[in-house]
């Protein structure tokens, strides 16, 4: 008796948890992404290189607000798009690209 009694002390306790409380933080950065990007182009952000430009097709980056200019260079290193755009607020900003090189 002694025994199941010490057992349900154990599953109260055990079911008497303190409340969680949660901090989430909104992130309201403006963001780019690219359209029409040609395969194993390169992406870069204010002379930065952000990775291929492929992988920001549907997926976006962060960036500071105000102006940047985005490059997209070909396989081969050649510029194929520059644009300078002024972002603000929690926009998301597609950077289109016109077609692919020849």
């Amino acid at each position: 008796m002694i025994r199941m009694l010490s057992v349900l002390c154990v599953l109260v306790l055990a079911a008497c948890a303190n409340p969680v409380e949660q901090t989430r933080t909104v992130d309201t950065r403006p963001s780019l992404t690219v359209a029409n990007a040609p395969a194993f182009s390169t992406f870069s952000v204010d002379g930065i290189g952000i990775g291929k430009a492929n992988d920001f097709i549907g997926r976006a980056i962060r960036v500071e607000p105000g102006r940047h200019v985005v490059r997209v260079f070909a396989e081969d290193g050649r510029l194929i798009h520059e644009e300078t755009v002024f972002v603000s607020g929690a926009v998301v900003r597609r950077i289109v690209l016109p077609g692919a090189p020849q």
